[in-house]
């Protein structure tokens, strides 16, 4: 019993200060320097580059087809191997997620502040450009529509990553179970679609910013 009490004050002072460093600044101590971040940056979009699922071929095909004669929609979802998608998404999810260093706009904002060669800038900028486009509409042609409001492929792969991946969010776990098969097979394709797509622009900040750092071009 004595553990358990020593264990409870020791989450107690823990608890209290965490709540006493919200709303303060960040130390900078604990904080990435430019460099330090883009550096990571390269490093992290690497590991994407040479893990096994991308190597052996990301890629997503969806096959439907009508059959008349028992009046069902037939489905086949072709997409990466199971445990080595799921071991992609843990890396990849830094480069989409807000309050990641990794998070892409926060990284191409870096850039377009601190690499001084207008070339390599406006190579970025327009990479940036085309992520934004990407995130709002899929080039498959292929949309979802739930409750009359259209999901971006943003938003649809928030609904993936939150709601089956990682961190089982209620609301977004029963949309996904409550979604007709069709719609279900049609976002999974959106999602991958997008993981696919974004995982293109990341490669090529990825190299342009090595160079950028090998080159000198970074000033901060």
């Amino acid at each position: 019993m004595s553990y358990l009490v020593v264990t409870h004050k020791h989450f107690l002072m823990w608890y209290k200060n965490r709540m006493a460093r919200r709303g303060k600044s960040p130390d900078p101590a604990h904080t990435l320097t430019v460099s330090e971040q883009l550096e990571l940056f390269v490093d992290r979009a690497r590991q994407l580059w040479e893990s096994r699922v991308r190597r052996e071929g990301l890629k997503v095909s969806l096959h439907m087809k009508w059959a008349a004669a028992d009046e069902l929609l037939r489905t086949a979802l072709n997409e990466p191997d199971t445990e080595d998608f799921r071991s992609y998404l843990l890396t990849f999810r830094q480069f989409i997620s807000e309050g990641e260093p990794l998070y892409l706009h926060k990284v191409y904002n870096l850039c377009h502040q601190h690499i001084a060669d207008d070339r390599c800038r406006e190579y970025l900028a327009e990479a940036r450009g085309v992520w934004q486009q990407i995130s709002k509409r899929s080039d498959m042609g292929m949309t979802l529509t739930l409750d009359s409001v259209e999901l971006s492929p943003a938003e649809v792969t928030d609904l993936w990553i939150n709601g089956h991946y990682f961190h089982n969010d209620p609301e977004k776990l029963r949309t996904l179970k409550g979604m007709e098969s069709y719609l279900y097979y049609a976002s999974r394709t959106i999602f991958l679609d997008y993981v696919i797509e974004t995982s293109k622009i990341i490669f090529h900040a990825g190299r342009t910013i090595h160079v950028a750092l090998k080159r000198g071009w970074v000033r901060v």
